[in-house]
């Protein structure tokens, strides 16, 4: 279970928020946090990752962050409908390359 703080701003270097926190496994946190979110991760990086934001609050805030800036993308983007031509277009291309 995550537990919530108070959000902190991180700074434009995204290592070190502006508390002064550092994180050393930072990249390698994002890089994981980023496949989680796309369903891709492991069930160890998950893990990894899970058990890491319960530590860090430098990971946790920016999970939070990516978590909600990924729900405001989806949600503003699943009412945009595509134009017929657009989707019959695409769809001839992609039977075009297959064959």
């Amino acid at each position: 279970m995550l537990h919530k703080w108070d959000t902190k701003r991180i700074d434009s270097n995204m290592s070190e928020s502006t508390s002064g926190q550092n994180c050393s496994e930072f990249s390698k946190c994002m890089e994981i946090l980023h496949l989680m979110l796309d369903n891709e991760a492991s069930p160890q990086q998950t893990t990894y990752v899970s058990e890491h934001i319960h530590e860090c609050m430098l990971c946790f805030e920016q999970y939070e962050v990516e978590k909600q800036i990924r729900e405001l993308i989806k949600k503003k983007l699943a009412n945009v409908s595509v134009p017929q031509g657009l989707a019959d277009e695409i769809k001839a291309k992609i039977q075009f390359n297959q064959s």
